[in-house]
């Protein structure tokens, strides 16, 4: 029985990484599934010492009973059900991190990802360009956030389609795999994807890896003009997307705009959100910093209590994952939060290639800092899905 279960386990997993680019719905069938062979193949005992052996791990459950905690201070509720439902979803990872993955498992599933976000990509390159003007306008009149990107919302898109970038450079740059023209491909139409999206997260993810790796492996003086001219292809790769499609251009100098005004976006218009979401969520963690205001507290004082011309009963959160934890559990809550990360990326450094493996949890470290990403269903597993990868692999 267990034979057929572990047997199971690995179709699953690989199944994760054709559809986490694809559809929401069928991901989602597929952890359930997950879920309940996990608990059908037993050997708790096992798996609670993996568990209880690992830092991060303990700390997601920590920061899970302190919002169970966060319901006996405050007097705003509202939205507790919601959040409790974000965080039974992170009891997935202790799932996917005790399972008996193996190795072939584990190489199927990145090549399985990288695939479909090729696809996904690719078609979303199309349907932008009007080559398969049919299918994006079947996918807009199902849901309008589809009409720039492919199979699910383009700001999921992008930030999936970075991820696949920086995979796919770790595997090109330490040579893991044969296949280096196809590698090549991938990045080059991950690229022009994520720059010819409205996703703005994304986008700074594939600079900042880009970024990275040409500092990293060029630092030295004698590489100096092998950095300058990669640096120069980067960003000249840039400048080229920028004069010739619109939404590249009218999103960046929309963000310049804002930027340069603190929030102002000019013409008579409103303060911009994200701006009131910062300044109006500091100014009231400032008032109450250690504990914060409550467990689903966040959505009801925002409506109630903030005026600035913006409407905020759809936005349960700031758009920001740190202020999020931190207006709700207080400087406690956060520093949970932060362990989590923190003791991810040491396991992933003391590891082989840990230079490579810890850009995942910083990229999503800093994409927090854009929305409350750890509690997005989609992007949230695909998180899970990649750091079972970076975690697991190993060097032959």
């Amino acid at each position: 029985m267990n034979k057929f279960i572990g047997t199971v386990q690995q179709f699953l997993f690989v199944l994760l990484g054709v559809f986490i680019p694809t559809s929401i719905a069928i991901t989602n069938l597929i952890i359930g599934l997950l879920a309940l062979f996990w608990i059908l193949e037993r050997n708790f005992k096992a798996k609670f010492d993996i568990i209880r052996s690992s830092k991060w791990m303990l700390a997601i459950f920590a920061l899970i009973g302190f919002y169970a905690l966060g319901m006996l201070w405050g007097d705003h509720h509202l939205n507790a059900d919601w959040q409790f439902q974000r965080l039974a979803l992170l009891l997935i990872f202790p799932v996917l991190m005790t399972m008996d993955l193996k190795q072939e498992t584990i190489k199927r599933a990145a090549f399985a990802f990288l695939v479909t976000a090729f696809i996904s990509a690719f078609t979303a390159i199309a349907i932008n360009n009007n080559i398969i003007s049919p299918l994006g306008a079947y996918l807009s009149f199902i849901d309008p956030s589809l009409r720039n990107s492919a199979f699910i919302t383009y700001n999921y898109h992008n930030v999936i389609l970075a991820l696949a970038t920086t995979l796919s450079l770790y595997v090109l740059i330490e040579k893991k795999s044969k296949y280096t023209y196809l590698l090549l491909l991938f990045i080059a139409v991950y690229s022009i994807s994520i720059f010819t999206e409205r996703g703005r997260a994304g986008q700074v993810i594939f600079n900042l890896s880009a970024i990275f790796y040409i500092l990293y492996y060029n630092h030295n003086r004698k590489y100096v003009l092998r950095g300058f001219s990669l640096f120069l292809l980067l960003f000249s790769f840039q400048f080229v997307i920028y004069h010739s499609t619109n939404v590249y251009k009218d999103r960046f100098d929309a963000v310049s705009n804002i930027i340069q005004n603190n929030g102002d976006r000019g013409a008579g218009k409103t303060e911009d959100i994200r701006y009131v979401f910062v300044k109006e969520s500091l100014n009231r963690i400032i008032e109450k910093p250690i504990l914060g205001y409550g467990t689903g507290s966040f959505g009801t004082i925002f409506k109630n209590e903030v005026k600035s011309g913006h409407y905020f009963d759809k936005h349960t959160t700031p758009h920001n994952q740190y202020l999020y934890v931190w207006f709700e559990l207080g400087i406690l809550g956060l520093v949970l939060l932060l362990l989590i990360f923190y003791h991810q990326i040491k396991e992933l450094f003391r590891k082989k290639d840990g230079i490579h493996r810890v850009l995942l949890p910083f990229s999503f470290i800093f994409l927090m800092l854009v929305d409350s990403y750890f509690f997005i269903f989609i992007l949230t597993i695909c998180y899970m899905f990649l750091y079972t990868i970076y975690s697991r692999y190993q060097q032959e």
